[in-house]
């Protein structure tokens, strides 16, 4: 039996795009004038989006069981 359900492919997937969109924020502003607001939004948006990954795929049915949808 598979260990991701549907929910939690999408969610694994759009995390996956979110952290290549935030890495491509940051090379982009740290290339072109190095603009440190945008670097450091990039960052975090991607540390959060690479955090949330790490719990899905380590425990997968935790975070299904304690959404209330």
């Amino acid at each position: 039996m598979d260990k991701f359900d549907g929910y939690t492919k999408f969610q694994i997937g759009f995390h996956i795009f979110i952290v290549l969109f935030a890495l491509g924020i940051i090379y982009s502003y740290a290339r072109n004038e190095f603009q440190i607001f945008f670097v450091t939004i990039g960052s975090v948006i991607a540390i959060a989006s690479i955090y949330q990954l790490y719990r899905l795929i380590k425990n997968p049915k935790f975070i299904n069981e304690n959404t209330n949808y």
